[in-house]
């Protein structure tokens, strides 16, 4: 456990600033883009080719809506995949920039960082227990900030993601019935509903867009973001508020 610690560690070392954060920026920028397109054609996605909801979008409510239209094995091996790819980057990151990655979450949540920080005092009573039950992004760069060691890491968010599926997979069995007259419907007014869906995407993007926080950014754009969040950690350094050590 210690040596893949330092290994990770000593790689973050050796890597440029900027090989790092494009390392991080391109796969990441992907997924998010993913999930807007899941977002914006889903009556589409649903009607028409259900595999790749799982594979653009973590969203539980989505992923209950297309478990019973696949092969379980396919679900379960889409989905975990899916939900694997974007947690260990997150993590990398949390590691090699601890507080600093926690603030820049915090900035680009905007207004809705209250619930980060809720997030953040869960984590510090039940680091693990949070892993393993809820490793959404803030979580796993908490994790990484901590210096949560990675054996444990990768282990609880596994074991948890797995069971996570698993349990969609199950209660989209129990509700396949009522689950299928919702995609009926939606199958038959496909092209309305992703009417309605693409516009309120789309409206969405353009309010983050007048806030300044547009869904794709360049590096020299995240240089310059966790530039500013550790500028402002410095100025409120000395209120202590900052993530403890996990053990």
């Amino acid at each position: 456990m210690a040596f893949a610690a330092r290994l990770t560690d000593r790689l973050s070392n050796r890597l440029s600033e900027r090989t790092l954060l494009t390392l991080f920026l391109i796969p990441v920028t992907i997924l998010g883009v993913a999930g807007i397109v899941a977002n914006a054609i889903l009556p589409t996605l649903i009607a028409e080719a259900p595999v790749l909801v799982p594979a653009l979008t973590t969203r539980a409510d989505r992923l209950i809506l297309v478990a019973p239209l696949l092969p379980a094995e396919v679900f379960l091996t889409v989905a975990l995949v899916r939900e694997l790819i974007g947690d260990p980057l997150f993590y990398l990151f949390g590691r090699r920039y601890g507080d600093v990655g926690i603030r820049w979450l915090e900035q680009r949540s905007g207004p809705d960082s209250r619930w980060l920080r809720t997030v953040e005092r869960m984590f510090r009573r039940a680091a693990y227990v949070v892993v393993a039950v809820w490793p959404i992004n803030i979580v796993c760069v908490l994790a990484g900030a901590t210096k949560m060691r990675p054996l444990a890491f990768f282990s609880l968010n596994i074991t948890g993601t797995v069971i996570r599926i698993a349990l969609i997979l199950v209660i989209g069995d129990l509700l396949a019935d009522p689950i299928r007259s919702i995609v009926s419907f939606i199958t038959d007014y496909q092209w309305y509903l992703t009417g309605i869906t693409f516009t309120l995407v789309a409206v969405s993007l353009v309010r983050q867009g007048f806030r300044g926080r547009g869904a794709v950014e360049s590096v020299d754009e995240l240089q310059q973001e966790l530039a500013v969040a550790e500028a402002e950690l410095e100025d409120s350094h000395d209120s202590g508020a900052t993530i403890h050590d996990a053990p």
